[in-house]
């Protein structure tokens, strides 16, 4: 609901992941309630939610690392976490979209737009957008500030990780099994790539 709330345009469809915190008759019920169009991926195919789980490592992962939250008390820091995150990466940081894929015997060729735009530009520009929606977007734009966004967001990230220590459950001490140069909770940008 909160979501909806939130959203600049209407929300006319929901195709989640087929996990069951996604697909269930609480969340069917309320898509049927609200009119928004409800359908699934299908099982084991992947790529059915591809635009979504390209996101996991592009925002999750490299804002929160590889963490495993496993304490109900990480809920809200998380979703404050994402309450600053969210207006930060929709207003200010720009993406460049595939425009074009191409096949060349085993490898692909990619074409991409040549200038990257924000998901706030985006919508400015996209002419099915409301004019007073795009009204009120601007005056949040007016109101936000990248810096002091950026320090709220890692002051936030600390208190995830903060959060997950006092309350998460004791996990196996990687330090033991993978030495000293890893520690999964005290590497909030930790990174499978450096080892």
């Amino acid at each position: 609901k909160k979501i909806k709330t939130i959203m600049p345009f209407p929300w006319l469809g929901a195709h989640p992941d087929t996990g069951s915190e996604f697909i269930n008759h609480f969340v069917v019920n309320w898509c049927k309630d609200e009119k928004i169009d409800f359908s699934r991926s299908r099982p084991n195919r992947k790529n059915d939610n591809m635009y979504v789980e390209e996101r996991n490592g592009h925002v999750i992962r490299k804002t929160i690392g590889y963490i495993s939250l496993n304490c109900i008390e990480a809920v809200d820091t998380l979703n404050e976490l994402y309450g600053v995150l969210t207006p930060y990466l929709m207003h200010f940081v720009a993406v460049r979209r595939m425009i074009e894929k191409e096949k060349l015997g085993s490898k692909y060729r990619r074409v991409y737009e040549k200038i990257a735009k924000t998901p706030y530009k985006r919508i400015l520009e996209h002419s099915e957008v409301d004019p007073e929606i795009k009204e009120k977007l601007r005056s949040e734009h007016a109101k936000l500030n990248p810096l002091i966004l950026k320090r709220e967001i890692e002051r936030r990230i600390r208190k995830v990780y903060d959060v997950q220590k006092r309350h998460g459950q004791k996990r196996l001490n990687t330090q033991k099994i993978l030495g000293n140069s890893f520690n999964e909770l005290e590497r909030p940008f930790c990174n499978f790539r450096n080892f």
